[in-house]
């Protein structure tokens, strides 16, 4: 249903940086949905840029988690299908450098990365954005988990092609029709500008894709083209087309009733642990304590980033651990929540190697 009103709501600007104490200053964003109706594609019209959004203390990584290493290493097999050994490869927003280092050891391409956010020292990744003043070369450009970042993407493409002029690329971006279809209304983030069906993927380029696909159960899609093959359709249909506002609370019917069951859970439970401090947990955590549910019952996350261990989760302030605290202290007299289901039955495998292998276990 397309609300006549919808609901503006106050969110966490970036749930991968966590706080560093309990009484850090919080950073909120305004969410307001709005649909490209002819292109399929959703994006947040409140989105303003907030300083320092990706910077030192901006924790994304999953590579700790060995699931999304073959996801990783699945991509990395699609890309070295489609371009030749030895190709000059430019990854744009390698964020802490996972992926620019799996790749980096099939010792297959040239190798360039950047990003702000980079914390390492490899002599092959430059601590920057890319500029209009940039002119560079290269046969094939990545760019993993980026444009859903960037407002207007169609005019980060036309940037890239101005910089990089004629090169393959790989484009890799939430899939917003998993996310409808499992009502995964955590994937809805204030950093997260844009939400990409395929069509309004495929939208960005005019001629045939090369590739193109669902990856990681369906949650990410990736299409390559040229950069040649930059389309006018997309600018054409975002600055031109019929948009409508869309409540978000229309596109997630099934939030309250979920929350609701997990709080239902835990009455007879002695604690609950959300496993998971990334924006899944984040966001679940701060839409419960919007709703003053569920929180005050959670002792504590557990996230297997070593970076976010000792810090606090923005919305909810509920303090991140290590899973060994986990099974330290939890009991099977209580509830662990699992922020994202694509990793349940790893975590649950491991649990049930524990003395915790009764433990009453959901997914959101």
């Amino acid at each position: 249903m397309i609300s006549q009103i919808p609901s503006v709501l106050s969110i966490p600007a970036v749930p991968n940086s966590p706080l560093l104490s309990l009484h850090d200053k919080e950073n909120y964003g305004e969410l307001l949905l709005r649909k490209n109706i002819n292109l399929n594609f959703l994006e947040n019209a409140a989105f303003k840029i907030k300083e320092k959004m990706y910077d030192e203390n901006y924790q994304n990584s999953q590579a700790f988690s060995s699931h999304f290493q073959n996801h990783m290493r699945n991509v990395i097999e699609i890309i070295k299908k489609n371009i030749p050994s030895g190709s000059k490869v430019v990854e744009i927003g390698c964020g802490k450098g996972d992926f620019f280092s799996l790749l980096e050891e099939s010792k297959t391409f040239e190798l360039t990365g950047y990003d702000a956010a980079y914390e390492g020292e490899h002599p092959n990744i430059v601590k920057r954005f890319l500029t209009e003043a940039d002119k560079l070369t290269a046969d094939f450009i990545i760019l993993r988990h980026v444009l859903e970042h960037i407002p207007q993407p169609h005019l980060f493409i036309k940037l890239l092609k101005s910089i990089f002029h004629t090169a393959k690329i790989y484009i890799e971006v939430p899939n917003i029709d998993w996310i409808l279809k499992n009502q995964a209304f955590f994937d809805i983030t204030y950093e997260h500008v844009n939400y990409f069906s395929q069509e309004s993927l495929s939208n960005l380029f005019s001629e045939k894709l090369f590739d193109s696909g669902l990856l990681f159960e369906d949650q990410y899609q990736y299409v390559i083209s040229d950069l040649n093959n930059f389309s006018d359709k997309f600018a054409n249909e975002y600055e031109n087309g019929l948009w409508k506002n869309i409540d978000f609370y229309d596109l997630f019917p099934s939030l309250t009733d979920k929350i609701i069951s997990i709080e239902n859970l835990l009455f007879n439970k002695r604690r609950g642990y959300i496993w998971g401090a990334a924006t899944k947990g984040c966001m679940f955590l701060a839409h419960c304590a919007q709703l003053n549910k569920i929180v005050d019952k959670i002792d504590f996350s557990i996230d297997i980033n070593p970076k976010k261990v000792g810090r606090f989760l923005p919305g909810s302030r509920v303090p991140i651990k290590t899973k060994a605290d986990f099974y330290q202290i939890a009991t099977e007299n209580d509830l662990l929540i699992i922020s994202n289901p694509i990793y349940l039955d790893e975590i649950t495998a491991e649990i049930k190697c524990s003395h915790l292998k009764n433990i009453e276990v959901v997914s959101l």
